[in-house]
C-alpha cells in the first residue's frame, strides 16, 4: 500500500487546497505581524502564487490532488496541518482554532471518497500536522508548544506504538511558535534545516547522535518561515523565491530548489510544507 514512512522519500502525490477563502488572521505570530504592518492581498493575488507552487510540483513529476475550498475555512490552504500520514493511512490530528475544527469531518469524507485509507483519528486534544515529523522508521518527534498539546499527543502516540511500532517523542517549544516546521525541517537522510536558537538541546543532541547535519537558520528568518520547505527527492527541494540564503545553502549542498512565489502564504503562517499534504512517497 503506498503512503508515507520519511520527509524526504521521493514525493509522488500531494493534496493541495486552492486559497479561494483564504485570509490572514491572527492565529499565529508570523500573521500578527504582518496584520498590524497594514499589508494585505487579493484573491486574485493569492491563486496566482498558489497555481505557481502547484506547477512546480507538476515540473518535477508530482501527481497533484486538489480538496475543494469551502467558504469559512479560511486557512484550509495549509493542507499539513490535517494530520500525519503514514505507511498504513493518514492519522487524522485535532486542530486548536475553531476556524479549523471543521475542517477534520472535511477531510475525513475527502480520504474515505478518495479510497485512501484513515489509519486512526485523534479524538481528544490537539495534535497538528506541522509539529509532526518523522525522524526514522520508529521514531517520529512532535513540537508542544502553541498548538499541540499533550493530551493530543498521548493519544496519537498510543495509536502510532500500537498500530506501527512508532515511538512519539514530544520537543517542547517557545509558547510564540506555531509549529516545529517554522524551526525545523527534514531535507534528507542526513541533513536538516534547523533554528538552534529555538530548540531545545535534547532535540539537537537527538540529530547531532544520528549524524543529521544542520543547516542554521536565524530565528529571525525561521519566524519568517525560511525553514518551511518540502523535499521532492534525493536532488530536489521545494523552497520559495522570498526565502534566499536559505535556498543558497540547499545548492550548496548539491540540491536543485525549486522558488515559486509565497509570500502571501509565509506571511500568513505556512510555507511550502505547511501548504501541501504528501500522500504518497517512495520508501528509503
Amino acid at each position: 500500500m503506498a503512503g508515507v514512512s520519511s520527509e524526504y522519500g521521493k514525493l509522488r502525490k500531494v493534496l493541495l487546497c486552492k486559497p479561494d477563502y483564504f485570509e490572514w488572521l491572527p492565529v499565529n505570530e508570523t500573521a500578527l505581524k504582518y496584520l498590524r504592518l497594514g499589508q494585505s492581498f487579493t484573491v486574485e493575488d493569492a491563486q496566482k502564487q498558489h497555481q505557481e507552487f502547484s506547477d512546480a510540483f507538476r515540473s518535477a513529476g508530482v501527481e497533484i490532488l486538489y480538496v475543494e475550498p469551502r467558504k469559512g475555512l479560511t486557512y484550509q490552504v495549509y493542507t499539513r496541518d490535517i494530520g500525519k500520514n503514514t505507511r498504513k493511512g493518514v492519522l487524522l490530528g485535532g486542530f486548536r482554532w475553531p476556524v479549523r475544527q471543521d475542517e477534520t469531518s472535511l477531510y475525513e469524507k475527502f480520504f474515505t471518497n478518495q479510497g485512501i485509507p484513515i489509519f486512526g483519528k485523534v479524538s481528544k486534544g490537539i495534535f497538528e500536522g506541522g509539529d509532526i515529523h518523522y525522524i526514522d522508521n520508529e521514531t517520529m518527534v512532535c513540537g508542544s508548544g502553541a498548538r499541540s498539546e499533550k493530551e493530543g499527543m498521548e493519544e496519537a502516540g498510543k495509536l502510532l506504538k500500537e498500530g506501527l511500532g512508532i515511538n512519539l517523542i514530544a520537543v517542547e517549544l517557545p509558547a510564540d511558535l506555531c509549529h516545529l516546521d517554522l524551526a525545523f525541517t527534514r531535507v534528507a537522510e542526513r541533513a536538516c534545516l534547523a533554528c538552534v536558537e529555538i530548540l531545545p538541546d535534547s532535540f539537537l543532541k537527538m540529530l547531532k547522535d544520528r549524524k543529521i547535519e544542520i543547516i542554521e537558520v536565524p530565528k529571525k528568518e525561521a519566524i519568517d518561515l525560511k525553514c518551511n520547505v518540502v523535499t521532492i527527492d534525493a536532488k530536489t527541494v521545494m523552497s520559495f523565491k522570498e526565502n534566499a540564503d536559505v535556498n543558497r545553502k540547499l545548492e550548496a549542498l548539491g540540491f536543485e530548489v525549486l522558488k515559486p512565489h509565497m509570500s502571501i502564504f509565509t506571511r500568513g503562517g505556512g510555507g511550502p510544507r505547511c501548504s501541501c499534504f504528501p500522500l504518497e512517497r517512495g520508501e528509503v
